[in-house]
Protein backbone atom coordinates (compact mmCIF):
# COMPACT_ATOMS: atom_id res chain seq x y z
CA UNK A 1 0.00 0.00 0.00
CA UNK A 2 1.00 3.86 -0.74
CA UNK A 3 3.44 2.74 -3.43
CA UNK A 4 2.26 6.41 -4.90
CA UNK A 5 1.86 8.72 -1.70
CA UNK A 6 2.59 12.20 -2.93
CA UNK A 7 2.17 11.19 -6.81
CA UNK A 8 -0.22 13.05 -9.11
CA UNK A 9 -1.39 11.46 -12.38
CA UNK A 10 -3.08 11.60 -15.78
CA UNK A 11 -4.57 8.67 -16.78
CA UNK A 12 -5.97 9.28 -20.60
CA UNK A 13 -8.75 7.07 -21.47
CA UNK A 14 -9.28 6.33 -18.10
CA UNK A 15 -13.03 6.40 -17.84
CA UNK A 16 -13.51 2.12 -18.49
CA UNK A 17 -11.48 -0.94 -19.05
CA UNK A 18 -8.15 -0.70 -18.40
CA UNK A 19 -7.31 2.59 -17.85
CA UNK A 20 -10.46 2.63 -14.84
CA UNK A 21 -7.92 -0.43 -13.60
CA UNK A 22 -4.61 2.15 -13.28
CA UNK A 23 -7.05 4.82 -11.68
CA UNK A 24 -8.99 2.44 -8.88
CA UNK A 25 -5.35 0.82 -8.25
CA UNK A 26 -3.38 4.36 -8.34
CA UNK A 27 -6.02 5.97 -5.87
CA UNK A 28 -5.96 2.71 -3.65
CA UNK A 29 -2.11 3.31 -3.63
CA UNK A 30 -2.18 6.98 -2.33
CA UNK A 31 -2.07 8.84 -5.58
CA UNK A 32 -4.31 11.52 -7.16
CA UNK A 33 -5.79 10.44 -10.06
CA UNK A 34 -7.32 13.06 -13.19
CA UNK A 35 -8.99 10.66 -15.52
CA UNK A 36 -8.93 12.02 -18.99
CA UNK A 37 -11.42 10.61 -21.70
CA UNK A 38 -13.86 11.76 -24.28
CA UNK A 39 -16.84 9.81 -22.27
CA UNK A 40 -17.65 12.71 -19.90
CA UNK A 41 -20.89 11.10 -18.28
CA UNK A 42 -19.35 7.60 -17.59
CA UNK A 43 -15.74 9.63 -16.40
CA UNK A 44 -17.94 11.86 -14.01
CA UNK A 45 -19.16 9.16 -12.53
CA UNK A 46 -16.13 7.01 -12.08
CA UNK A 47 -14.16 9.73 -10.83
CA UNK A 48 -17.38 10.56 -8.11
CA UNK A 49 -17.68 7.07 -7.06
CA UNK A 50 -13.30 7.15 -6.65
CA UNK A 51 -13.81 9.68 -4.08
CA UNK A 52 -11.95 13.09 -3.49
CA UNK A 53 -8.76 11.65 -4.87
CA UNK A 54 -9.98 11.49 -8.48
CA UNK A 55 -11.18 14.28 -11.00
CA UNK A 56 -12.47 14.04 -14.37
CA UNK A 57 -11.42 15.87 -17.29
CA UNK A 58 -12.76 16.08 -20.44
CA UNK A 59 -9.85 15.14 -23.03
CA UNK A 60 -9.46 14.34 -26.99
CA UNK A 61 -6.13 13.36 -26.84
CA UNK A 62 -5.67 14.25 -30.52
CA UNK A 63 -6.03 18.23 -29.34
CA UNK A 64 -2.80 20.23 -28.40
CA UNK A 65 -4.61 23.04 -26.64
CA UNK A 66 -7.03 20.53 -25.04
CA UNK A 67 -3.15 19.11 -23.29
CA UNK A 68 -2.42 21.97 -22.37
CA UNK A 69 -5.36 22.63 -20.40
CA UNK A 70 -5.21 19.15 -18.99
CA UNK A 71 -2.08 20.00 -16.90
CA UNK A 72 -3.24 23.14 -16.15
CA UNK A 73 -6.51 21.15 -14.60
CA UNK A 74 -4.43 18.45 -12.70
CA UNK A 75 -2.01 20.64 -11.20
CA UNK A 76 -5.10 23.11 -10.24
CA UNK A 77 -7.02 20.60 -8.14
CA UNK A 78 -3.88 18.44 -7.15
CA UNK A 79 -0.44 19.72 -7.38
CA UNK A 80 2.38 19.49 -9.94
CA UNK A 81 1.89 16.51 -11.77
CA UNK A 82 4.35 13.68 -12.58
CA UNK A 83 2.91 10.88 -13.31
CA UNK A 84 1.31 10.35 -17.40
CA UNK A 85 -0.35 6.91 -18.31
CA UNK A 86 -0.63 7.11 -21.94
CA UNK A 87 -3.74 4.68 -22.67
CA UNK A 88 -6.38 6.04 -24.34
CA UNK A 89 -6.44 4.31 -27.84
CA UNK A 90 -8.77 2.56 -30.23
CA UNK A 91 -8.91 -0.76 -32.71
CA UNK A 92 -9.03 -0.43 -36.18
CA UNK A 93 -12.40 -2.01 -37.99
CA UNK A 94 -11.08 -5.71 -39.36
CA UNK A 95 -9.83 -5.50 -42.65
CA UNK A 96 -7.21 -6.24 -45.25
CA UNK A 97 -4.51 -3.36 -46.00
CA UNK A 98 -6.00 -3.85 -49.70
CA UNK A 99 -9.03 -2.41 -48.45
CA UNK A 100 -8.24 -0.38 -45.54
CA UNK A 101 -9.44 3.19 -46.29
CA UNK A 102 -7.31 6.35 -45.36
CA UNK A 103 -9.61 7.70 -42.83
CA UNK A 104 -9.71 4.79 -40.81
CA UNK A 105 -5.99 4.76 -40.63
CA UNK A 106 -5.82 8.39 -40.30
CA UNK A 107 -8.35 8.05 -37.02
CA UNK A 108 -6.03 5.61 -35.47
CA UNK A 109 -2.86 7.18 -35.76
CA UNK A 110 -3.98 9.87 -34.55
CA UNK A 111 -6.06 8.78 -31.47
CA UNK A 112 -2.89 5.81 -30.45
CA UNK A 113 -0.15 7.29 -31.72
CA UNK A 114 -0.38 11.47 -31.94
CA UNK A 115 -2.28 11.62 -28.75
CA UNK A 116 0.46 9.34 -27.30
CA UNK A 117 3.32 12.01 -28.77
CA UNK A 118 1.33 15.19 -27.19
CA UNK A 119 1.24 13.26 -24.38
CA UNK A 120 4.73 12.92 -23.74
CA UNK A 121 5.81 16.02 -25.10
CA UNK A 122 2.99 18.08 -22.10
CA UNK A 123 3.85 15.90 -19.62
CA UNK A 124 8.16 16.51 -20.61
CA UNK A 125 7.10 20.06 -19.76
CA UNK A 126 5.72 20.27 -16.66
CA UNK A 127 8.23 17.40 -15.12
CA UNK A 128 11.47 18.54 -16.43
CA UNK A 129 12.28 20.07 -13.55
CA UNK A 130 10.30 18.24 -10.69
CA UNK A 131 10.55 14.78 -12.30
CA UNK A 132 7.91 11.92 -13.06
CA UNK A 133 7.59 9.00 -14.48
CA UNK A 134 5.68 8.49 -18.29
CA UNK A 135 4.03 5.01 -19.12
CA UNK A 136 2.93 4.56 -23.25
CA UNK A 137 0.49 1.99 -22.83
CA UNK A 138 1.55 -0.35 -26.24
CA UNK A 139 0.56 -3.87 -26.93
CA UNK A 140 2.03 -7.26 -27.27
CA UNK A 141 0.49 -7.12 -31.11
CA UNK A 142 2.74 -4.30 -31.57
CA UNK A 143 5.71 -6.67 -31.93
CA UNK A 144 4.32 -9.23 -34.15
CA UNK A 145 2.59 -8.96 -37.37
CA UNK A 146 -1.58 -9.33 -36.78
CA UNK A 147 -3.92 -9.66 -39.75
CA UNK A 148 -6.77 -7.36 -40.00
CA UNK A 149 -5.40 -5.30 -37.62
CA UNK A 150 -2.64 -2.98 -39.62
CA UNK A 151 -3.41 0.30 -38.11
CA UNK A 152 -3.76 -0.86 -34.56
CA UNK A 153 -0.56 -2.69 -35.05
CA UNK A 154 1.46 0.09 -36.59
CA UNK A 155 0.02 2.28 -34.15
CA UNK A 156 1.16 -0.01 -31.03
CA UNK A 157 4.91 -0.31 -32.57
CA UNK A 158 5.29 2.92 -33.43
CA UNK A 159 4.35 3.87 -29.47
CA UNK A 160 7.44 1.83 -28.98
CA UNK A 161 10.03 3.45 -30.81
CA UNK A 162 8.80 6.39 -29.91
CA UNK A 163 8.86 5.70 -26.25
CA UNK A 164 12.72 4.78 -26.39
CA UNK A 165 13.08 8.05 -28.46
CA UNK A 166 11.58 10.11 -26.14
CA UNK A 167 13.58 8.71 -22.94
CA UNK A 168 17.17 8.97 -25.04
CA UNK A 169 16.22 12.96 -25.50
CA UNK A 170 15.30 13.45 -21.44
CA UNK A 171 18.42 11.18 -20.20
CA UNK A 172 20.45 13.79 -22.52
CA UNK A 173 19.41 16.85 -20.74
CA UNK A 174 19.28 15.28 -17.37
CA UNK A 175 15.53 16.00 -16.65
CA UNK A 176 14.44 13.56 -14.18
CA UNK A 177 11.95 11.52 -16.06
CA UNK A 178 11.75 8.10 -16.93
CA UNK A 179 9.69 7.37 -19.82
CA UNK A 180 8.85 3.35 -20.60
CA UNK A 181 6.04 1.24 -22.37
CA UNK A 182 3.93 -1.32 -20.82
CA UNK A 183 2.57 -4.06 -23.75
CA UNK A 184 -0.42 -6.00 -23.05
CA UNK A 185 -1.33 -9.23 -24.75
CA UNK A 186 -5.00 -10.59 -24.27
CA UNK A 187 -6.82 -8.77 -21.62
CA UNK A 188 -10.63 -9.74 -20.28
CA UNK A 189 -12.14 -6.33 -20.40
CA UNK A 190 -15.74 -7.77 -20.99
CA UNK A 191 -15.54 -6.78 -24.59
CA UNK A 192 -14.74 -9.57 -26.36
CA UNK A 193 -17.35 -12.15 -27.64
CA UNK A 194 -17.46 -15.64 -26.22
CA UNK A 195 -17.23 -17.16 -29.32
CA UNK A 196 -13.88 -15.54 -30.12
CA UNK A 197 -12.47 -16.39 -26.68
CA UNK A 198 -11.84 -20.11 -27.58
CA UNK A 199 -9.29 -19.35 -30.23
CA UNK A 200 -7.74 -16.68 -28.39
CA UNK A 201 -6.93 -19.12 -25.39
CA UNK A 202 -5.06 -21.38 -28.18
CA UNK A 203 -2.75 -18.61 -28.49
CA UNK A 204 -1.90 -17.74 -25.30
CA UNK A 205 1.11 -20.59 -23.34
CA UNK A 206 -0.77 -19.79 -19.80
CA UNK A 207 -4.17 -21.00 -21.56
CA UNK A 208 -5.88 -17.65 -19.96
CA UNK A 209 -6.82 -14.36 -20.67
CA UNK A 210 -5.31 -11.55 -18.17
CA UNK A 211 -7.59 -9.49 -16.15
CA UNK A 212 -6.96 -5.46 -16.30
CA UNK A 213 -5.42 -6.18 -12.51
CA UNK A 214 -2.49 -7.79 -13.75
CA UNK A 215 -1.66 -5.57 -16.08
CA UNK A 216 -2.55 -2.58 -13.68
CA UNK A 217 -0.30 -4.04 -11.03
CA UNK A 218 2.60 -3.20 -14.09
CA UNK A 219 1.72 0.38 -14.51
CA UNK A 220 2.07 0.88 -11.21
CA UNK A 221 5.67 -0.50 -10.91
CA UNK A 222 6.44 1.75 -13.46
CA UNK A 223 5.00 4.64 -12.60
CA UNK A 224 6.38 4.20 -8.98
CA UNK A 225 9.94 5.21 -7.30
CA UNK A 226 10.69 1.54 -7.48
CA UNK A 227 11.15 1.71 -11.05
CA UNK A 228 13.20 4.66 -10.96
CA UNK A 229 16.23 2.92 -12.55
CA UNK A 230 14.03 2.01 -15.75
CA UNK A 231 13.72 4.41 -18.79
CA UNK A 232 13.44 3.20 -22.43
CA UNK A 233 12.52 -0.11 -21.84
CA UNK A 234 9.87 -2.17 -22.46
CA UNK A 235 7.36 -4.56 -20.34
CA UNK A 236 5.35 -7.54 -21.76
CA UNK A 237 2.40 -8.47 -19.96
CA UNK A 238 1.06 -11.21 -22.21
CA UNK A 239 0.99 -14.96 -20.87
CA UNK A 240 3.65 -15.50 -22.77
CA UNK A 241 2.23 -14.93 -26.32
CA UNK A 242 5.44 -13.77 -27.53
CA UNK A 243 7.49 -16.35 -25.94
CA UNK A 244 6.54 -18.96 -28.26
Amino acid sequence: MNRLTSKVAIITGGASGLGLAYAKLFVAEGAKVVLADVNEKVGQREATNLGKNAAFYLLDVTSESNWEDAFQFATAHFGQVNVLVNNAGIANLPAEVENFTVAMWNKVLAINLTGTMLGIKYAIQNMKVTGGSIVNVASAIGQTGFPLASAYSASKAAITKLTKTAALEVTAKNYPININSAHPGWVDTGIIPEELKENILKNIPVKKMGTPEDVAYLVLYLASDEAKYATGSQFVIDGGFLAQ
